[in-house]
C-alpha cells in the first residue's frame, strides 16, 4: 500500500533545479537516513550573508527497514514535493536520481543544497513534504510531511562589516566519526585558512593550508591510524580563529 512510508526520505530533498552538490561518502554504508538529522539540525545563518548547507539522503529499499511493523513493500522512489517554512531568501535545489524532478532511489546516496541570502531574522520551522512511491500491481504514492527541522537567522547588527569577513558557522560532520569527518566553515571573503588538528596533550597530528572562497568551505580529515579519543581542530583565517572538538571512535 501506498503507506510506503518513505519516511526515510523524510528529508529535505531539494527544489526543482539541479543542485551542484557532492554527497558525503561517510554515509554510503549507512542503512538509510538523512543528515543532518533533527537533533543536529541545519546551521544557523546571518541576515544579508550568503547561506549554504548540504543535506545527504539515503533511502532504504524496504519499508520494513524502517520498522518491522510495516508491510514488506519495496520502495520505488521518494520525491520532494515542497519544503515549507524556509527563511525568506533561501531555496532548496536537489540532484535528482531519476528523470523526475527531485526524485531519489533506494540505496543510492543523494544530496541537495539549501542556499541563498536570508532577508529576515528569526527561527524558521521547516516541514518537508514528499511523495513516496511503491508498486502494488500498479504504482501507488503516499503523501507524507515531516516537521522538526529549523533554521535560525541572526541579526548581523552593527558589526555587519566585520562579520562579512569573519569565520562563522564552523562544525565537523559527522561527529563522532570512525574514519573521516568533514570540517565545514563559512567565510565572508576569499583568502587562506590554516587548519590544524591536535590531541588533548597539545601535539599536532595534522595540518593543512587551503585557499578559501566566499561562502561555505570544506576540508576532509582522515583519522588514519590515530587512536580513538577527543581531538581539537583549529581554524585560523587572518583575524579570525575557531577551535572545536571532535570525537574519533573505532
Amino acid at each position: 500500500m501506498r503507506r510506503t512510508l518513505l519516511i526515510a526520505s523524510i528529508v529535505l530533498s531539494g527544489g526543482a533545479a539541479q543542485a551542484q552538490c557532492t554527497p558525503n561518502i561517510l554515509y554510503v554504508d549507512s542503512v538509510f537516513g538523512v543528515w543532518p538529522d533533527t537533533t543536529t539540525d541545519f546551521r544557523s545563518g546571518v541576515l544579508g550573508q550568503f547561506y549554504s548547507d548540504t543535506l545527504n539522503i539515503l533511502i532504504p529499499s524496504s519499508a520494513q527497514d524502517i520498522s518491522p511493523s510495516l508491510p514488506p513493500l519495496q520502495i520505488d522512489s521518494v520525491q520532494l514535493v515542497s519544503v515549507s517554512g524556509l527563511p525568506p531568501g533561501l531555496s532548496v535545489n536537489c540532484n535528482s536520481q531519476t528523470p523526475a524532478a527531485c526524485s531519489y532511489l533506494p540505496e543510492n546516496l543523494g544530496c541537495g543544497l539549501i542556499e541563498g541570502t536570508p532577508t529576515a531574522v528569526g527561527t524558521f520551522d521547516i516541514t518537508i513534504n514528499v511523495l513516496g512511491w511503491v508498486t502494488v500491481f500498479i504504482p501507488q504514492s503516499q503523501s507524507l510531511s515531516f516537521p522538526g527541522y529549523s533554521i535560525t537567522i541572526n541579526d548581523s547588527g552593527v558589526g555587519m562589516i566585520e562579520m562579512r569577513s569573519a569565520l562563522s558557522n564552523v562544525r565537523n560532520v559527522p561527529n563522532p566519526f570512525s574514519t573521516r569527518t568533514t570540517i565545514e566553515y563559512q567565510m565572508g571573503q576569499a583568502g587562506e585558512a590554516h587548519i590544524r588538528v591536535f590531541n588533548l596533550v597539545g601535539e599536532e597530528v595534522w595540518n593543512q593550508r587551503v585557499q578559501t572562497k566566499v561562502g561555505m568551505n570544506r576540508a576532509n580529515f582522515e583519522g588514519g591510524d590515530l587512536p580513538a579519543g577527543v581531538y581539537l581542530y583549529k581554524i585560523e583565517t587572518g583575524s579570525s580563529t575557531f577551535t572545536g572538538r571532535m570525537a574519533l571512535q573505532r
